[in-house]
Formats: C-alpha cells, sequence, structure tokens
C-alpha cells in the first residue's frame, strides 16, 4: 500500500476516532486551536501524527525564511496536498523538531493579551447582535455566539447525524441524549470557528 493511501486510510480513521467521545473531540480541539490556519483536514492529520503540536511549517519556511533547522531524524507530518491535479502528500514539522541558528526566530505564537478583551468583545457584540446580557464577559459573548450558530443549523446537523452513528458511542444513546451531547459538542466546535474567523 503506498503512503499516499496510508495517509488517506489515516485521516478517515482519525475523523472516526476523535468524533468517538466528547474527551476525544475536544482533545482534537485543544490541537485545532492551536493551529486554526490550517485546513480541518489537515488539523486532523497533525492530531493524529502529532497531538502536541503548536506551530507547523514546512522545511523550506523553517529553513529559509525562520532560520531554524529541522533536527536530524525528525519526522514530518504528512498531508494531503489536493491543490494541483493529483493528490500528494506534503510535509510540515512542527517548532519542536526545529532549532535556531545564527540569525534565526521564533515564530509569534498568537495569545490573547488582557487589555485585549474589551476590544474584541465588542467586535463580537457588534458582528453578532449581541445583547447585553451575553456580553458581561467574553466568555459569555462566545457562548452566546456559539448556541446562536448551534440553533440555527442543530436541525440540518442531526438529519445527517443519524446516519453516521454507526460504530460511535451514539449508538447505544436514546435521541434525547444525542441531542444534547451533540448540541454541547456543536457549541464547542462553534466556538473554535468564531476564533478562526476572527482572526483569519
Amino acid at each position: 500500500m503506498s503512503k499516499l493511501q496510508d495517509i488517506r486510510d489515516l485521516a478517515q480513521e482519525h475523523a472516526v476516532s476523535v468524533s468517538g467521545s466528547p474527551r476525544d473531540w475536544m482533545d482534537y480541539m485543544d490541537t485545532a486551536s492551536r493551529l486554526y490556519r490550517y485546513s480541518f483536514s489537515d488539523q486532523l492529520l497533525i492530531h493524529a501524527q502529532h497531538p502536541e503540536a503548536t506551530a507547523c511549517a514546512s522545511l523550506e519556511l523553517w529553513n529559509e525564511k525562520m532560520f531554524r533547522w529541522v533536527n536530524r531524524g525528525a519526522r514530518g507530518i504528512a498531508l494531503l496536498d489536493e491543490t494541483g491535479q493529483h493528490t500528494r502528500l506534503r510535509y510540515v514539522f512542527d517548532i519542536s523538531d526545529t532549532h535556531m541558528v545564527a540569525g534565526g526566530r521564533s515564530p509569534y505564537l498568537w495569545q490573547m493579551q488582557e487589555h485585549q478583551r474589551e476590544e474584541i468583545l465588542t467586535h463580537l457584540a457588534e458582528v453578532y447582535a449581541l445583547e447585553e446580557k451575553d456580553t458581561a464577559t467574553l466568555q459569555d459573548a462566545l457562548m452566546a455566539v456559539a448556541r446562536e450558530m448551534v440553533s440555527d443549523n442543530l436541525e440540518e446537523y442531526l438529519d445527517g447525524l443519524e446516519y453516521a452513528v454507526e460504530g460511535t458511542y451514539l449508538e447505544d444513546l436514546d435521541e434525547v441524549t444525542i441531542r444534547s451531547d451533540f448540541r454541547q459538542l456543536a457549541n464547542r466546535q462553534c466556538l473554535l470557528s468564531a476564533f478562526q474567523a476572527m482572526w483569519a
């Protein structure tokens, strides 16, 4: 079996794995939140191969722009490149697999500073027309946005979900529990989506 097929299979298998339980999904979400500029399929494959990754880039980017050399023996994280006529593999490396050389630098890993909270809160309130009760804290605003997004699309999501429960922990649950668990997971996914949209 080719390496390309192995990675295709890994992506499919891991998609089933991370959706196996709320804990597994949240573990995936931790990785995805650090790599928010990557597509879902890239995030999924990075999580499958290197769940602790914090900043990934190609060998060329590390070497030529960041002046960080990839460590000898480091294994690249295989991703599917579907930009051309034929799907091929491309590889990225996490910063933990690199070391700095003369003139080298580290990527800026954004973390929200306390003074940015008010600006973000105002932005969310304006874009999503939040009520005053939902803007007391940034956490309240993000949860309100997630609830609204999930509420608007929940029935459509659930229509598709009934065909995909086989082989997951949902298979043995009643419909009320499935709706409740799925709503919680969808709310968390929407929180990530809101962050991705804000910083894209």
